[in-house]
This record gives structure tokens, sequence and C-alpha cells, in this order.
């Protein structure tokens, strides 16, 4: 094959049965391995520990580890051959990928609203003329009116 470099990602579980400080251990030396086949590590991966959705090899917990790494294609073989081999590892997964240009977020401007306010007007309503009511003339009258509705 060339000697160009591609870009990869490798992803694995690692048994629970080992604890996380030898899961760390066990990444490094992939890694290790990567630069000594003159490879570049492109971002480093971290181990955590995770619930699997389903058992694996009747275990229901593993440890995952992933980086992304350039290496030349001949040389994949021997890290491919490196997790297949390997006890502590469950599952793996080598992916040739493509580098991905930095993603762009676009902001949606947001334009004011400006409602027409009502204008103001400085000048005073006209007034209306008050009605015009006659005055009660006395109150016994309006008491015998309310006894006539009320029927008393």
């Amino acid at each position: 094959m060339s000697n160009e470099q591609n870009l990869y990602e490798a992803a694995y579980l690692i048994s629970p049965a080992y604890s996380e400080e030898e899961a760390r251990n066990f990444q490094q030396t992939l890694k290790n391995l990567v630069q000594s086949g003159g490879g570049f590590i492109d971002q480093e991966g971290g181990v955590e520990k995770r619930r699997l959705a389903y058992p694996i090899k009747k275990m229901r917990e593993a440890h995952l580890g992933s980086f992304r790494f350039l290496l030349s294609g001949d040389k994949i073989a021997e890290i491919d051959g490196k997790l297949k081999t390997s006890k502590e590892v469950l599952r793996h997964l080598l992916v040739h990928t493509k580098r991905q240009p930095p993603r762009t977020i676009r902001t949606q401007v947001i334009k004011p609203i400006i409602l027409d306010e009502p204008e103001i007007s400085t000048k005073k309503p006209d007034a209306k003329p008050a009605e015009t009511r006659e005055p009660a003339s006395d109150i016994a009258e309006i008491d015998k009116k309310l006894e006539e509705i009320l029927g008393k």
C-alpha cells in the first residue's frame, strides 16, 4: 500500500473484570503501537465505564475506550490484530474516517418588531353636556313609589 496516512477511529469495549486503570494502560499500549508504526494521535479519547444496552459475553457493563489517529493503511492490520487477540477486549471497531470541517452554527437575526404606537393626543376631549335631571322633590314620594313597586 501507499505511505499516505489516513484518519482512523478505534472504539473498543474492555471487560469490567479489569480495573479502570488497567483499561487506561491498555489504551496507552494501543497509542504507543500507533506511534511506533509512524502514526500520529489526532484526538485523545478517554476510558469510562458504561452500562451496556444488552449483554455482551454475559456482561452488562464494560469500559469504553476510543481515540482517533493517523496511520498508513498497511500498518492498520497490526492494530486490528492487537484488538482481535487481546483477551481484555469484548468488542472493537476500527473505522476509516474523513476529516469533517468544523460546523458553523447559523444564528438567526431576530429583527425587533416595532408596533405602531397609538398617537397620544394633547387635545382635551370635547366636554359633553351634563344630562339634566329633575331633582327629587321629596323623599316621601320616592318611598311611596317604592312601596307600590314592591307591593306593600
